[in-house]
């Protein structure tokens, strides 16, 4: 019987036993929260999570790396703990980054920090370091970086549908459940993965802080209105990582409908070899969960490896 069925392994119950520390800072009129992990003296590592998800969906991965990072993991505006805004933009989740960098630390400590995005926030961690990477010591994008157009890939009709100078959607009534234990049986990864993922533990734990109490019930702590107003599918087009005043990696899932078995090496070619490019074995779209061992090991094989480099041209 596995994990899954029956109750967390032993490595999961002890990364959740080392919550992040909570903090918010203002950017822009908005209160946005984040969470840390790790000596504020060690180099930084700094998360955005997908378009609709938390910085809960790291509390079983950002221990793991605090060993040699001061880890931090970001909800951008509309997301998890942090406030809405009326509107939002691309330029406001970039001052949103900044903001969170300088808050927390990680641009006060002698090594730059890596920033790593995953879905829609890989693409919004490249947007920022074409602004602030020259205060960075590298970006990597998760599964987020698009480089073809994909027949897998539902979203490519779904935003060349939109129009850009459109006004903001108007916001919907929240769905309320009335008792968490029923929204959390109802909590679904969007899109729909395409193996089977398992470890419903770490499932569980993120749809349990997928929501909020309001009167009547709960309700998602996602403002949806704000996916329209940050993704950019043209900018997903682009060969922009070769071009950015830092390090860049791209790092793709397996089964993804972002991605096929030539990513690694187009995105590669695509960037003159500037960039690291590679696929992560066995993963879906949402490696964190289905393979978190995986996940930590690419990510932190790239930042150690760019941190020796930086090291290296310092002597």
């Amino acid at each position: 019987m596995t994990h899954s069925e029956t109750q967390p392994p032993e490595w999961f119950t002890r990364a959740l036993a080392t919550p992040g520390a909570s903090r918010t800072v203002d950017v822009a009129g908005c209160p946005i929260h984040y969470l840390s992990w790790g000596d504020p003296a060690l180099p930084g590592l700094l998360f955005l999570g997908a378009s609709g998800g938390h910085a809960r969906w790291y509390d079983h991965v950002a221990p793991l790396f605090a060993d040699r990072f001061r880890v931090v993991v970001m909800d951008p505006a509309g997301c998890g703990d942090s406030g809405r805004r009326d509107a939002y933009s691309k330029d406001l989740v970039t001052a949103e980054v900044a903001g969170v960098l300088a808050h927390s630390g990680l641009l006060s400590v002698s090594a730059p920090p890596v920033v790593v995005g995953h879905s829609a926030g890989a693409q919004c961690v490249v947007r920022a370091a074409q602004v602030h990477g020259a205060d960075w010591l590298g970006v990597i994008g998760v599964d987020g970086l698009r480089y073809a157009e994909l027949e897998s890939d539902h979203a490519i009709p779904h935003f060349r549908a939109l129009d850009p100078n459109a006004p903001p959607p108007p916001r919907r009534a929240p769905k309320v459940w009335e008792d968490l234990d029923e929204a959390v049986a109802r909590f679904r990864l969007s899109p729909p993965p395409m193996i089977e993922i398992g470890n419903e533990f770490i499932l569980r734990h993120i749809g349990r802080n997928s929501y909020r109490e309001v009167e009547g019930g709960w309700t998602s702590k996602f403002d949806p209105g704000q996916t329209h107003q940050v993704i950019d599918l043209a900018f997903e087009l682009t060969g922009a990582l070769k071009d950015l005043p830092c390090r860049a990696a791209a790092l793709y899932a397996e089964h993804s409908h972002l991605t096929d078995p030539s990513a690694g090496p187009t995105v590669t070619a695509m960037n003159d070899g500037k960039v690291t490019a590679f696929t992560i074995p066995g993963t879906s779209h949402f490696p964190m969960i289905d393979s978190p061992f995986a996940f930590v090991a690419a990510i932190e094989g790239v930042a150690l490896t760019w941190l020796a480099e930086w090291h290296r041209a310092k002597d």
